[in-house]
């Protein structure tokens, strides 16, 4: 899959990454969200004396599973917390555990957990430190570009986490084919760049574009 101009490659790219995904068998989307758990694993755990909180989401078939990952780190020590979809394409944050509550979001095609729903900075205070934000995505370039689902959700959040605390790790998940060279997805100003991805075989730290920096 070769560059898109925004104006026109959006759309086609978002069919193309579906279509693959849905053309994925049930055994190879299972193997590959095992690999992608023990990515994540292994870039966390080793330094896990101290469990801080990961914001991850809640998968959807056909997106690569996250459902054992989340389970496995919470039975670590961390806490999980994952996004509610509300007005104005913003995102509230709601802890989750193995047999919470879950309702379908009103506005976007997506489980979400009952329970009290946080600002992400209600998430930072008294000195806790966010190990990982787990972003999902479409694909995502080696430069940092993400194509996401096209509902904006993520790149306003993104931005407003830059503003108050740009350390924190933004790491994309995503299936092996999904992780393309640099260059290949269009990007404009308010698209935010990742830091890195996880893919089934490997965690890729990524070149971030410098004018999105």
């Amino acid at each position: 899959m070769g560059p898109q101009s925004p104006a026109t490659g959006k759309d086609a790219a978002r069919q193309h990454f579906r279509a693959a995904r849905l053309a994925m068998a049930p055994e190879e989307r299972a193997k590959a969200s095992a690999g992608l758990r023990q990515q994540v694993e292994g870039w966390l755990l080793p330094g896990s004396d101290r469990p801080g909180l990961i914001a991850a989401y809640l998968s959807v078939d056909p997106e690569p599973g996250t459902l054992d990952l989340l389970a496995s780190l919470a039975g670590s020590g961390y806490e999980v917390v994952v996004p509610i979809c509300e007005s104005a394409y913003q995102l509230s944050w709601c802890s989750w555990s193995a047999g919470v509550e879950l309702r379908r979001s009103p506005r976007a095609p997506v489980l979400e957990p009952v329970g009290e729903r946080r600002h992400f900075t209600g998430l930072l205070t008294g000195g806790r430190s966010v190990s990982l934000l787990l972003v999902p995505a479409l694909a995502v370039d080696r430069s940092g570009s993400r194509l996401g689902q096209g509902g904006g959700y993520y790149d306003r959040f993104l931005a407003q986490l830059r503003a108050v605390d740009p350390a924190v790790p933004t790491l994309g998940y995503v299936y092996d084919h999904e992780l393309l060279p640099a260059g290949t997805l269009a990007a404009t100003p308010l698209d935010m760049p990742l830091a890195g991805a996880f893919t089934p075989s490997a965690c890729h730290r990524l070149e971030t574009r410098r004018d999105a920096v």
